[in-house]
């Protein structure tokens, strides 16, 4: 084929093309400018409410926490199963008692070896007192005998009785280091007695509380009610306990809640938390119960963020309390709550779909594909207030005139 043929070809198949466009063209601007196929909306008029969506769990207001036994890493042998309604002295939770057991044991040893060490010492002391004792009675027999030949020194020559005074001198010196000896034995043996004394109760002490911490290894409810189990940090992150977990001292483990008051344990996103305030109402509905719907109140916002699932938004935890009638209800329930921030009573309202960010500012499309600019109030969770540029019953395009791919894609899903 030659050059001139093929571009003759090509100049025919751009004539079709550009019929078609404008057979298009036409079509368009005879049914007013946009397909009817595009999804359009209604302009309302009437109430508007601003309000966040949240899903949270149910929790008692007041719930008794059992705590894990004192000690590190205390191994769970056995939990008594969630839900479960105890009565008072029930066991709900057992431990791994090896390690204390042990310990009972080597303890017990070692009370047993202070007493044994205060009767020995004792016996000492009575041995030690009674021959410091023997030792100044010989030592004042002593100083008698040498008082006795003193006497009879008074004939005999002055040496000699020189030498016998000096030896009634000595034996007053040996006895009164006697007496000193002894006096010092008695403080010596209570200090000793009283050091052996403090060693046998310390050794009491520490059995008599790991005996204690033993029987604590098996938990008793201490009042009756219905078990819920607690959260606790593991490897896999924040989950309920279970057997097998290894928990420090004092951690909680489970609750018995009072199933007289109830709340809801939720979290708002970062973003909406500016609309957020003490005392706003809420609606609530429990899956659990779909036809049925609770009235509450935000009772606290966490002053600090945190982050929330595998993408890590930051998040703020909120306490919505119910009010009413709370019969039925269980911890652990999820719930669905509409907090409401605010209302308006009668303004004119569109969907956030409906409204267009151009270049000069927020613009609504008419049904016929003409552009408005609009000017915009306060923004519901799917719905805006339009001030100025509408009213009610304007019919609006829900895309851009000429997005028909993305209409497809709305039509499709």
């Amino acid at each position: 084929m030659s050059n001139k043929a093929g571009f003759t070809r090509n100049r025919v198949i751009l004539g079709v093309i550009g019929i078609g466009a404008i057979i298009a063209l036409g079509l368009w601007f005879t049914r007013g400018g946009a397909s009817s196929s595009l999804p359009m909306t209604t302009v309302l008029q009437g109430h508007f409410a601003v309000t966040t969506t949240t899903v949270g769990e149910l929790a008692a207001v007041n719930s008794q926490p059992i705590p894990a036994p004192p000690g590190w890493n205390n191994k769970i042998i056995s939990l008594i199963d969630e839900g479960s309604m105890v009565a008072t002295g029930d066991e709900l939770a057992r431990f791994d008692t090896d390690r204390l057991e042990k310990r009972v044991e080597e303890q017990q040893a070692a009370y047993e070896g202070a007493l044994a060490e205060l009767e020995k010492q004792r016996v000492t002391n009575v041995k030690n007192k009674a021959q410091k004792k023997a030792t100044l009675q010989r030592q004042e027999l002593s100083l008698e005998k040498a008082k006795l030949q003193t006497e009879s020194m008074k004939f005999e020559s002055l040496s000699r009785q020189r030498q016998q005074e000096l030896d009634l001198r000595r034996s007053e010196l040996d006895l009164q280091e006697a007496e000193e000896d002894l006096k010092a034995q008695i403080g010596i043996a209570a200090a000793q007695l009283t050091e052996k004394e403090v060693k046998v109760r310390k050794a009491r002490i520490d059995l008599d509380k790991s005996q204690e911490n033993l029987e604590k290894m098996v938990i008793l409810a201490p009042d009756s009610g219905m078990v819920v189990y607690n959260k606790i940090w593991g490897p896999s992150g924040n989950r309920k306990v279970r057997v097998g977990d290894q928990v420090w001292d004092g951690t909680s483990i489970l609750e018995l809640p009072d199933l007289s008051a109830f709340l809801v344990n939720t979290w708002v996103n970062e973003v909406d938390i500016h609309g957020l305030a003490l005392e706003q109402v809420a609606e609530i509905t429990i899956d659990a119960f779909q036809d049925r719907t609770l009235q509450g109140k935000v009772t606290r916002i966490s002053p600090l963020a945190r982050q929330e699932g595998d993408d890590k938004i930051k998040v703020f935890d909120v306490d919505i309390l119910i009010e009413g009638d709370v019969s039925g209800l269980l911890p652990g329930m999820t719930a669905q709550c509409i907090i409401l921030h605010e209302e308006f009573s009668d303004v004119i309202h569109v969907p956030l779909e409906a409204v267009f960010q151009e270049k000069d500012g927020p613009v609504v499309y008419l049904q016929g594909g003409k552009s408005r600019a609009v000017q915009l109030g306060q923004e519901g969770e799917d719905r805006v207030i339009i001030e100025d540029g509408v009213k009610s019953g304007d019919e609006l395009l829900l895309i851009r005139p000429g997005d028909e791919a993305e209409a497809e894609d709305k039509a499709d899903s």
